[in-house]
């Protein structure tokens, strides 16, 4: 492995965990982002060198580029730092990682596919739980059942959430939810598409959301009709159904205001013994052009030490020379396979019975 890597927004919650792992790793590191007293407090038990600087000047972001090979970019909200920091690494000569889960951000990335490939370099938003681990988990479903026309995906209720996590979830708060139908994305009402899943106690209802895959997992997977749901109880999906009827007549201005208050309030992270606690079950549906089913369902750590793991190992791997040129997504790179053995998830193969049932 050789090369360097840039890790932006070091002193945030999830940066802090990740730049601790690649320092442990011994990944040639140096840390950045705005604040250079918070950075100085991060970078200095670990040995590592720090640049502060923000991403409103193009130049000044390119300059600290200037010796860097891949970027992993993990300052929020994503929808604002995102682009500044793609096209700096596009003139610097550096390949794009991040931990992005914001959708928006991923369209940004693929309309940039044919100038990153020009310069011969990777961009890959989404290297964290989202989109790591389900891409991974959506390509695994296809490679079990290659003729699937459709794929489903559900994720268990998040059992820890960062202030970060909150700021971002109320910037999306809106009335009408994307699912990707016949190739192209679609809209439909907030709180209006449901599907049970067995997350390993039963079935449980889950509630459609606008999801990361559903923009990347046909770039992965050529599958053209793709939803993805979150689990929630039946109290939960009245309140989210409800608000997103209000949202519609009121706009979604005060309730994205009332999220914000909500997220400010909220502790900036969990505990490592919180988080050792915490997990998700991820379950995919891959159906085929006679409706039989197929599914895949896997345990994973909690979203913020999945996202250190994978993260880490994205870098590593982009370090070693395994990048290909353009917007590329987890798995269409690394492989349905490269979430496993990094120790952040397994597959989950009992009950199988389900496996070629007709819906």
């Amino acid at each position: 492995m050789t090369g360097r890597a840039l890790l932006y927004g070091a002193s945030g919650y999830t940066g802090r965990l990740t730049a601790e792992h690649l320092a442990a790793r011994g990944v040639d590191l140096v840390l950045a982002g705005r604040d250079a007293d918070k950075l100085r407090a991060v970078a200095e038990p670990l040995g590592l060198g720090w640049r502060a600087f923000d991403l409103r000047s193009a130049p000044t972001i390119e300059a600290a580029l200037r010796d860097i090979d891949v970027v992993l970019h993990a300052a929020g909200p994503f929808r604002i730092t995102a682009a500044p920091m793609i096209g700096a690494c596009l003139a610097a000569g550096a390949h794009y990682l991040d931990l992005s889960g914001e959708w928006p951000v991923f369209l940004e990335a693929m309309a940039l596919d044919e100038v990153a490939r020009a310069a011969g370099l990777m961009v890959m938003p989404g290297v964290g739980l989202t989109i790591a681990v389900t891409d991974c988990l959506l390509a695994l479903a296809v490679r079990r059942q290659p003729d699937a026309v459709k794929l489903r995906l559900g994720v268990s209720w998040p059992e820890v959430i960062t202030r970060g996590t909150m700021v971002t979830a109320a910037d999306y708060i809106g009335p009408e939810t994307l699912v990707r139908r016949g190739g192209r994305l679609e809209a439909v009402p907030t709180g209006a598409l449901t599907h049970a899943f067995d997350f390993g106690a039963g079935l449980r209802e889950a509630t459609a959301l606008s999801w990361a895959d559903v923009v990347t997992g046909q770039h992965t997977t050529g599958v053209g009709d793709i939803e993805v749901y979150s689990e929630l109880n039946w109290p939960q999906r009245l309140s989210y159904r409800t608000s997103s009827m209000a949202m519609a007549i009121t706009g979604v201005r005060p309730w994205r205001a009332a999220g914000a208050a909500l997220a400010a309030m909220w502790p900036e992270g969990p505990s490592a013994e919180t988080r050792g606690a915490a997990g998700f079950v991820m379950v995919a549906e891959a159906l085929d052009p006679w409706r039989r089913v197929t599914r895949v369902r896997m345990r994973t750590l909690d979203g913020y030490s999945a996202s250190v793991l994978t993260a880490a190992a994205a870098v590593e791997r982009v370090l070693a020379g395994d990048a290909w040129p353009g917007f590329q997504t987890p798995a269409r790179v690394f492989g349905a396979d490269f979430i496993f053995g990094l120790g952040c998830a397994a597959l989950d193969e009992a009950p199988r019975p389900l496996v070629g049932e007709t819906v």
